[in-house]
């Protein structure tokens, strides 16, 4: 009997490893597909006949719907099943790769863009539930949001390599139609390895219709403001969704003390790290997300390194994330989160800083490799500490609504810092910046993240 309990815990814990192996995988392919989009632009402009213009819809459909269903696809996932949304979520995403590869049109490129956030909207809260539910609260949960934001952050620089080898040598349509085998592969193994917890939402008396309404209006807009911002002669366009946006999610705000089966239970606010880490993750994640973009195009318009070349300058950045964040709990320990986050936000402002002075003096690519390497160290640390944060204590039956906060947070900070590092940068529709651009740019996310540890050390439990 002793030895078939064993056998029997050794059984569970390979199916969780293997689960968790399928989860990250899928965060991979997510980050990896958001990004790998940058390098095939212009091969796509020539072979659709996009207009300067259009051509950024490409990227920007795909942004808009996946930040605006992130919230409603968390309290589905509650409601409805995780993995069930995981699945759908994959089934969306894949068909919309399948007639985006095939595509024959700008028009129906952009749709199947704004279909794959979509999907990736369900996938992205249900993926980090399932790993919240999968693993209790303590060391287990630790290491996988670890292995988790290893993934997350790997994917930018994978997604330059894998764009820039795609598109080399079999052309723009093979970076959208990878994703259909794997995804083939993913939803029968998804099936096989996560299980379907029983009712963990209380029996719901319907759905709110309203609080989804308001949650998806004012979060597109919020992000379509942040998006269109940075364009020459669209600020004030900008600044206008921004504002409608935002009164919207004020109304929700509202709306939802009432509503008897919330979008958004405004109790998780309660907590006490909760809206503490929203908004450091906010600042801490979304600048690290812009700033890995205005690498790529400084390493290949700056320094002139190809765009394969400039995907293997990533890979050493991915792995001393993976490494790192190993170390958050380690770190945690010694300091305390509040003193782990605002340490970990300080060594990126560090390292953006450093590359700031590198840009200025047109040092070493071995100088940039290093700031970099400062950089990756301390965003391993944040992003683990910022999800840790964003999901202790919260409830099993509310952590898909969680999850999807925790990846609003990332999505719409990642809009803002962009508004503002794009803009110094100098960069718009793919023309390239001098320089001097790219300094002030580095410069002003070293201030964001100084902002961001100084936000941890005063909110922060």
């Amino acid at each position: 009997m002793y030895s078939d309990a064993r056998t029997a815990v050794r059984v569970e814990t390979e199916r969780r490893g293997a689960a968790l192996v399928l989860l990250c995988g899928t965060q991979l392919l997510l980050l990896v597909d958001f990004s790998i989009v940058n390098i095939a632009l212009p091969d796509i402009r020539q072979a659709l006949g996009f207009s300067p213009s259009g051509l950024a819809w490409v990227v920007s459909a795909y942004a808009l719907t996946f930040g605006g269903f992130l919230l409603l696809g968390g309290r589905l996932a509650d409601l409805l099943g995780r993995r069930r949304l995981f699945v759908a979520g994959l089934v969306l995403f894949g068909l919309a790769s399948l007639v985006g590869g095939l595509a024959q049109s700008s028009e129906v490129l952009v749709v199947m863009r704004a279909i794959q956030g979509g999907g990736a909207a369900l996938i992205a809260p249900a993926l980090l539930s399932l790993i919240t539910t999968l693993y209790p609260e303590g060391p287990e949960r630790d290491r996988a949001v670890g292995w988790f934001t290893a993934a997350s952050a790997s994917g930018f620089g994978l997604g330059v390599l894998a764009g820039g080898v795609l598109t080399s040598a079999l052309g723009w349509r093979a970076i959208f139609l990878m994703n259909v085998p794997l995804i083939a592969v993913a939803i029968p193994v998804a099936y096989l390895l996560l299980r379907e917890p029983g009712r963990l939402s209380p029996p719901r008396r319907g759905y709110d219709v309203a609080g989804a309404v308001l949650g998806v209006a004012g979060l597109t807009m919020v992000s379509y403001g942040l998006t269109v911002a940075p364009r020459p002669g669209l600020l004030g366009r900008g600044v206008a969704f921004v504002a409608a946006g935002a009164v919207l999610l004020g109304v929700l705000l509202l709306v939802e003390r009432k509503a008897r089966d919330p979008l958004l239970p405004l109790g998780l606010f309660r907590l006490p790290n909760l809206a503490a880490a929203l908004g450091v993750g906010a600042l801490g994640a979304g600048v690290l997300g812009t700033a890995t973009l205005l690498l790529s195009l400084y390493l290949q318009e700056v320094r002139e390194l190809s765009a394969l070349w400039a995907g293997v300058f990533f890979l050493p950045f991915g792995v001393a994330i993976a490494v790192a964040a190993q170390a958050a709990p380690w770190l945690t320990a010694r300091l305390g989160l509040r003193g782990a986050l605002a340490t970990a936000a300080l060594l990126m402002a560090a390292g953006a800083g450093a590359l700031s002075v590198v840009a200025a003096g047109d040092g070493h690519l071995a100088a940039v490799l290093l700031a970099m390497l400062v950089v990756a160290a301390g965003f391993g640390v944040f992003y683990t500490l910022f999800t840790l944060a964003g999901t202790a204590g919260v409830a099993p039956g509310q952590q898909g609504i969680a999850a999807g906060l925790v990846n609003t947070a990332t999505q719409v900070g990642t809009a803002f810092a962009a508004a503002i590092l794009v803009t110094l940068a100098g960069v718009h529709g793919g023309a390239g910046a001098a320089a001097s651009g790219f300094v002030v740019a580095f410069a002003a996310a070293a201030a964001i993240l100084v902002a961001a540890a100084a936000l941890a050390a005063t909110t922060v439990r």
